[in-house]
């Protein structure tokens, strides 16, 4: 397993919101919910902060499943409308390590809050010959195998103060004979594809594979510069952060 990771603040006026961390066998990408600059987050520790903070969390509790017996967390039942479906080990990663962190804040800020620091996540961990994934809220995941490249899109649920929403992610196995690469990508990183039609999935993974996740930015933010207003691609900001991580799993990187 390789991994190659590039990120960029979308704005010189506020801080990269999302975090990109890697270990042996696992990889994290979260994308921090950025707001209106001044608004109000009843917390006083800030997105780009909460990002970092369960990213780390994260990738701690899924590289302790590597080792063994699983890392004790609290017990989280499903929200109304969500069942279980069989043993999902990252989801239980996940939710401790959102009870971490909001345990690491209760006493400074309000996470009860309705602007509390929110992040969408990504995760994928490499067990034995099998790779685990696990995709919450609106980021992106690219599988890409001898069969075509699989896309994977979380919903509208995200990672904040509350650990039963992880049940809200979508999860999967996939055997490494399977796949030759994985792509994590924020959703300022999946622009060239979702938003400006400039390629498809399948493009996005084969730009990365031969130029680099830099590459796949720096063609992004060439796309913005045409339309700097927003006109001619209607969306919330000119340009977002984006991070693109690679998982090589067929040493051809």
């Amino acid at each position: 397993m390789q991994v190659v990771w590039a990120t960029d603040q979308g704005s010189p006026q506020r801080r990269n919101e999302d975090f990109v961390a890697a270990a042996p066998g696992a990889v994290v990408v979260l994308d921090g919910c950025g707001l209106p600059l001044g608004a109000d987050l009843g917390c006083v520790h800030g997105t780009a902060w909460y990002a970092r903070s369960l990213g780390t969390r994260l990738l701690a509790r899924m590289l302790d499943g590597l080792g063994g017996a699983p890392q004790a967390g609290p017990p989280v039942g499903p929200p109304e409308g969500v069942h279980r479906r069989g043993n999902r080990p990252l989801v239980a990663r996940l939710a401790g390590a959102i009870s971490d962190v909001a345990a690491s804040h209760r006493a400074t800020c309000d996470l009860g809050h309705p602007n509390t620091p929110a992040a969408t996540v990504l995760a994928v961990r490499v067990r034995g010959d099998l790779l685990d994934y696990l995709v919450l809220a609106d980021s992106t995941l690219l599988l890409d195998g001898p069969r075509g490249v699989r896309e994977i899109t979380g919903g509208v649920a995200y990672a904040a103060a509350d650990p039963s929403v992880a049940e809200y992610a979508i999860t999967g196995t996939v055997p490494l004979a399977d796949l030759r690469g994985v792509l994590l990508l924020t959703d300022g990183a999946t622009r060239l594809a979702d938003l400006f039609r400039e390629t498809d999935w399948a493009g996005l993974v084969r730009l990365v594979r031969q130029d680099g996740p830099e590459a796949l930015i720096a063609r992004t933010r060439a796309v913005e510069r045409t339309d700097p207003h927003a006109v001619r691609w209607p969306r919330s900001k000119p340009s977002d952060d984006a991070t693109v991580a690679f998982v090589g799993l067929r040493g051809d990187m």
